[in-house]
């Protein structure tokens, strides 16, 4: 049996920031939330313990990228990830060629399964296409319906581990796919998609999230909202942001939380290999891509991914949306992530039962990861 305890200045907890908290953990577990007395053995904590941050994208980070498919990559962009502030991720493969997109799937599937790293977690995959009709930086020959035959392809493959999968609401059989998908237990997010078509019956389907909203959904009218003005309308969506002041306008992000409010934003950084690491070049599905200030682009010009972690991210919110303090970036970073994905129940709040992993919001400013 290991037992754990910290003192903490402040903590937040579901619905109230505690002061001088002390909490305990046996084997990993919170079991105890209170200001009791600490033993000999408890850790000081300066500053502000939120429940752990989870990423609901990464393509990579530290170097590596998921697509690399072997236990050492998942390794390298758990630690990455970790580092990076969030104690849980979904690794992210984005469209392929079919067969190599299975292959990559079953692969990745399996070193998930075999994880036994000190990074962050990997709650399981997020598939990024191949089932989409906006490419962005993805490579749109390799799109494909989401036919029964390949749904069934693609659960086989994935054994499992499969909770996110982004689907284009125009796409042929997207609703069709979606109600099917979310009886397997993987929840399904509406993105890559510059039409309208097809999106209030997916939401009636069952899809319960947008893929980074704004980015890759077509153009904001006022008289022709587009996929993202309607995923803002429609309040059985979550709708996560890449905040890198680069995907979407700080300006923006503030008039999408004064609509989404904390229980329907949420940060992501669809961080891939540049992530944690100098500008540069990398690699993403097998293109190159290229750092610089920051910023990740392909040889066209076009945003592919992000250089984020997810302590950027919440550094980021803080500054664009300045009336937001921790309880609110406890849900938008933490808990409304982790409420969407089956088998995240344990992550996203400080509370008796849940894992004693955390994201600590030091009195410097500092964002890190204490287990």
């Amino acid at each position: 049996m290991t037992r754990s305890e910290w003192i903490v200045d402040r903590a937040v907890l579901p619905h109230a920031i505690q002061a001088s908290c002390r909490i305990a953990a046996t084997n990993g577990r919170i079991d105890a939330i209170d200001q009791g007395e600490p033993g000999s053995t408890a850790v000081r904590l300066r500053g502000t313990l939120l429940p752990g941050f989870v990423d609901l994208q990464v393509n990579g980070a530290g170097g590596r990228s998921i697509d690399e498919a072997t236990p050492d990559a998942l390794a390298t962009v758990a630690q990455a990830v970790w580092d990076g502030g969030a104690v849980a991720f979904l690794p992210t493969l984005i469209t392929a060629p079919w067969e190599q997109l299975l292959e990559q799937v079953a692969a990745v599937a399996k070193c998930i399964e075999g994880y036994r790293g000190c990074g962050a977690v990997p709650l399981g995959l997020h598939l990024e296409g191949p089932f989409l009709t906006a490419p962005g930086a993805h490579d749109a020959r390799c799109f494909v319906d989401p036919t029964p035959k390949n749904l069934e392809a693609l659960l086989t493959a994935a054994n499992g581990t499969l909770k996110l999968l982004t689907i284009g609401n125009a796409r042929p059989g997207a609703a069709e796919a979606i109600a099917h998908l979310s009886k397997h237990g993987v929840t399904c997010a509406i993105g890559h998609c510059d039409r309208t078509t097809g999106f209030a019956e997916c939401v009636d389907a069952g899809a319960r999230a947008v893929t980074h909203l704004f980015n890759v959904m077509g153009p904001l009218h006022h008289r022709d909202v587009g996929v993202a003005g309607m995923a803002l309308d429609e309040a059985r969506l979550l709708c996560p942001l890449i905040l890198d002041g680069v995907h979407v306008h700080p300006a923006m992000v503030r008039n999408a939380f004064r609509i989404l409010g904390p229980d329907r934003f949420a940060l992501v950084s669809d961080a891939v290999a540049a992530a944690g690491m100098p500008d540069g070049q990398y690699h993403l599905s097998g293109i190159r891509v290229f750092a610089e200030n920051g910023v990740v682009r392909d040889a066209e010009g076009r945003l592919a991914g992000s250089a984020l972690t997810m302590a950027l991210c919440a550094r980021n919110f803080l500054q664009f949306v300045p009336q937001a303090g921790p309880w609110t970036l406890a849900r938008v970073a933490s808990g409304n992530a982790a409420r969407l994905v089956a088998g995240a129940e344990r992550f996203g709040s400080l509370a008796i039962g849940q894992h004693a992993a955390f994201t600590l919001l030091g009195d410097d400013g500092s964002i890190t990861c204490v287990r």
